[in-house]
């Protein structure tokens, strides 16, 4: 952590060969070294929020771990300095909160008052008992016990299912990186009163068929909101009845399978199709959030809660962002040549829809040495988050994969 603090912005907006951060012991470190002392360096939470970029953190971090493994030999060291440049930056951003663990007589009463906490919005109280039980309990624990109270907040930009799917995905989970769930649950128990609850009191079914959950999501009626920020988004979409209208017929009854296929299709189209203005931030997060959601449906005590959760964040986004009615299959003009050598995002799109199944290895490989070198946080994430859905729905991978493509050449073109 002393490493990390003591390095000069400069060596990574500017790096240079024999640079400070090229001296730094870090720098010829094992990957898990490093990471572990990057976790170290921003588990504390900040005593003031002043960026968006203090919550992101931990994300950041776990999604550039995902994709270390896979960076070319050639490309590793510029992979391996974004990540040391999370805790340099997070250093930065100012003075951090006094740790203070709570004693406990046991790991369940530890639990009970840190869920009791995030309902009642007890930040030091939350943040207490997760240092009491970081280093007793194993992640996977972590996981199953918070998924089910989490689910439907919108504290922390309703990033904390992120942070979660990430840590059971990231290969050699380690103890102590549960503590990089600190700041995201004080956030939590800060922001207690933000959360969906259409849910709780849906009517039954009226025996009338089912309308297609894609055909609700492809261009839904618009909603107007006061900021395009997470928590107000979602809450206007469920305001009036609007959620429920749009989603209770459509997701009654819904597997997880089902619901993730159509949400992500849902979302990698409108990152495709719709308004570009909103690909970096609004079409990631329609993405991101649903399949985070998702991806707890093994913790989740009520599936259908879960899956009209994940529902309620796809529509919010194409509910105040969408432009255009989304089509599927999404089938773009003939594109040739590589993915890499496109400028544009929808010939980088095309590409990867007009090759063979045989090409995609070189495809993901291209997408991950770019993500795993970018400055841009939300382009990291996409990526894994694509990657790791191609890898779980392989019918899809195109679909997905284009999508990445799309949002790295729209960083790219700018």
């Amino acid at each position: 952590m002393a490493l990390l603090r003591a390095l000069p912005m400069e060596v990574f907006e500017t790096p240079r060969p024999g640079d400070a951060w090229a001296r730094c012991p870090l720098a010829t470190a094992g990957d898990t070294v490093l990471i572990r002392a990057v976790a170290a360096s921003i588990a504390a939470p900040k005593a003031r929020i002043e960026s968006s970029f203090v919550l992101h953190a931990p994300l950041e971090l776990l999604a550039r771990a995902w994709l270390l493994p896979h960076v070319p030999p050639y490309r590793r060291e510029a992979a391996r300095r974004r990540i040391a440049e999370i805790a340099a930056r997070y250093a930065a951003e100012g003075p951090e909160i006094d740790s203070k663990p709570k004693v406990y007589r046991s790991d369940d009463a530890a639990l009970s008052a840190l869920s009791m906490a995030l309902r009642g919005g007890d930040t030091d109280v939350a943040d207490g008992a997760l240092l009491f039980l970081t280093p007793r309990i194993p992640i996977e624990r972590f996981r199953a016990l918070l998924a089910e109270p989490i689910l439907s907040l919108l504290g922390a930009a309703a990033h904390a299912p992120i942070l979660l799917m990430l840590l059971e995905a990231l290969p050699g989970r380690l103890p102590e990186y549960g503590a990089l769930l600190r700041s995201p649950l004080r956030a939590l128990a800060r922001e207690a009163d933000q959360r969906l609850t259409w849910m709780e009191a849906v009517p039954r079914p009226d025996g009338a068929s089912a309308p297609a959950l894609f055909d609700c999501l492809a261009a839904p009626p618009r909603v107007a909101t006061s900021s395009n920020s997470i928590a107000p988004t979602m809450l206007a979409i469920e305001r009036d009845g609007y959620a429920a209208r749009i989603l209770a017929a459509a997701t009654c009854g819904m597997t997880v399978p089902t619901a993730r296929r159509i949400l992500l299709r849902v979302a990698a189209l409108s990152m495709l199709l719709d308004d570009p203005a909103h690909a970096p931030y609004g079409w990631t997060h329609c993405f991101t959030l649903p399949q985070a959601i998702l991806s707890l449906e093994d913790a989740a005590s009520d599936v259908t809660r879960a899956v009209r959760i994940a529902a309620t964040h796809t529509l919010g986004f194409r509910a105040t962002l969408g432009r255009v009615r989304l089509q599927y299959p999404f089938s773009p003009q003939l594109q040739t040549g590589s993915v890499a050598s496109q400028r544009e995002p929808a010939a980088a799109a095309a590409a990867v829809i007009n090759v063979g199944a045989a090409q995609h290895p070189s495809i993901r490989a291209q997408l991950v040495e770019r993500a795993a070198i970018h400055a841009d946080a939300h382009l990291v994430k996409y990526t894994v988050a694509c990657l790791i859905a191609a890898d779980r729905d392989p019918r899809e991978s195109a679909l997905y994969l284009a999508a990445a493509a799309y949002l790295g050449a729209w960083w790219e073109h700018r």
